[in-house]
């Protein structure tokens, strides 16, 4: 007997989950990625705030130290600008994957309910030919008392 339509969209169904499941793992390591990408953003925002407020504790610099120490303070900034940027673009990246799962994870629905629909529908036609079934048996029965009388 050939699988029924439900049987064969749950291969479908099966598929899609698989999918669904390497989008939720490839979620899952970017927002981790993101987690760390942040704590490194904010190690470098509180480090150039230390050493900028040692600066200013500072009495006796000279103007080779205050260059020197600008330089740094510009480079520690630059850093973190380019940490931000680098936040940013995993920000971007985890939405972007986020979006992806909720539209496999929409998909997926459907399918399932489309799925039941179709068990539905053959779970009535099962019960129709089963019934008819019995009304031709009970007319045979029937039919075969009136006979023998």
């Amino acid at each position: 007997m050939a699988k029924s339509r439900s049987k064969r969209l749950e291969v479908v169904l099966n598929l899609n989950q698989q999918d669904l499941d390497k989008i939720s793992e490839q979620l899952a390591k970017q927002q981790e990625n993101l987690q760390q990408e942040q704590l490194k953003l904010g190690q470098l925002k509180d480090y150039r705030d230390d050493y900028m407020n040692s600066v200013r504790a500072l009495k006796h610099t000279n103007v080779q130290q205050i260059q020197s120490q600008r330089g740094f303070i510009q480079r520690m900034q630059m850093a973190c600008d380019q940490q931000q940027a680098m936040v940013a673009k995993v920000n971007e990246h985890c939405e972007a994957i986020m979006q992806l799962w909720q539209q496999q994870s929409q998909k997926l629905k459907k399918l399932e309910e489309l799925i039941e629909r179709y068990q539905q529908e053959e779970q009535l036609m099962i019960d129709k030919q089963e019934q008819k079934l019995i009304d031709e048996l009970s007319t045979q029965k029937a039919s075969r008392r009136m006979s023998s009388v």
